[in-house]
């Protein structure tokens, strides 16, 4: 005879493989009609994380079946890992929870920091929004004119945290290639270290291409800082005859540790859902996201905001985070005193 507490359970079996059976049965047109969606930006208002977060939360429900409304949320703390650990384990898991990420959400689970609760390769990727291109600039009355000057002389440089990739590339490039980076910690987000730079408190910042056009054309086009270095292995061709920063390795460990630092790049902001999201409203949400990327009401958006746009399938972030973990214990544990 089966116990009661034996029924009890098989009972709840029963249920919950029932009520997983309907989600999947059930479209995602008939699930997110007359839902709410949040997205959640891991900045702080008012830097190129929300601009790009925003401009996705109005134009993405209006291509997804059901039509949900998309709400934004701002997240910020530890350089993007507090929002992302909420969407792997406290957010909805039914899909009316999404977030940007950050670029270096993988590199910081390799790495093993501490403050990581999440797989960044069990994430439901939908699909990269740009790869802003970090760039580092130099302020016009600094010395630092090139990429040798890096390792012959110190250049002052502003970070905004200890997971900000100011400070990590800083650090590392400091101790495995030579340079002279001084850092200059406390600096709330991007305008602050901005403002740093043109009252002189620092000589350089690191900070998307993307963001530099956007909200000082005038310092580009009066020179007022220089492009010193792009911070990816592959050049973007929007900053023709600015190097990459990949000429500073030399070995093929160097190399390897500036593949995990770098990298990162070409996750750059891309949109996530959580890891148990039904199989059918991730695909529902890879798909209007792939159709967004040709949105007529979006692009013209994007244009009005002079947001450059570089999408990515969700496959091409699966594979660049799939890399990230090919290193070797070595080039890790190597990787691992630098970030910190």
């Amino acid at each position: 005879m089966i116990s009661t507490r034996t029924a009890a359970r098989l009972w709840l079996a029963l249920v919950f493989t029932i009520g997983a059976a309907a989600a999947r049965a059930q479209s995602a047109a008939d699930f997110y009609r007359g839902k709410t969606i949040t997205l959640v930006i891991p900045n702080a208002p008012g830097g190129s994380f929300d601009l790009y977060g925003r401009l996705v939360a109005r134009h993405l429900g209006g291509v997804m079946p059901g039509e949900p409304a998309i709400v934004p949320q701002n997240m910020p703390g530890a350089a993007g890992m507090i929002s992302a650990n909420w969407l792997y384990s406290l957010a909805p898991q039914d899909g009316t929870a999404m977030a940007i990420s950050v670029p270096n959400v993988a590199l910081a689970q390799v790495v093993g920091m501490n403050e990581i609760k999440y797989d960044a390769r069990k994430m439901n990727w939908v699909g990269r929004i740009v790869s802003p291109t970090a760039t580092l600039f130099v302020w016009h009355t600094s010395p630092t004119k090139t990429l040798a000057d890096l390792r012959s002389r110190q250049t002052i440089v502003a970070s905004t945290g200890p997971l900000s990739q100011a400070e990590i590339t800083s650090n590392m490039m400091n101790g495995l290639v030579g340079t002279k980076f001084k850092i200059i910690p406390g600096y709330s987000g991007t305008g602050d270290a901005i403002l740093a730079l043109e009252r002189g408190e620092v000589e350089a910042v690191v900070m998307p291409w993307t963001f530099m056009k956007l909200a000082h054309p005038d310092w580009i086009e009066q020179k007022k800082v220089t492009p010193l270095a792009q911070y990816t292995r592959f050049p973007n061709a929007d900053l023709p005859g600015v190097p990459s920063i990949f000429d500073l390795a030399e070995t093929d460990d160097q190399k390897a540790v500036f593949n995990l630092f770098f990298g990162p790049d070409e996750i750059g902001q891309s949109v996530m859902l959580p890891p148990r999201a039904p199989p059918n409203r991730v695909a529902a949400a890879r798909a209007a996201f792939e159709k967004l990327s040709s949105d007529p009401e979006y692009l013209a958006d994007a244009g009005r905001q002079k947001l450059v746009l570089t999408p990515a399938s969700a496959q091409h972030i699966e594979e660049t985070i799939a890399e990230a973990f090919k290193a070797t214990p070595a080039q890790i544990e190597m990787a691992r005193r630098y970030f910190r």
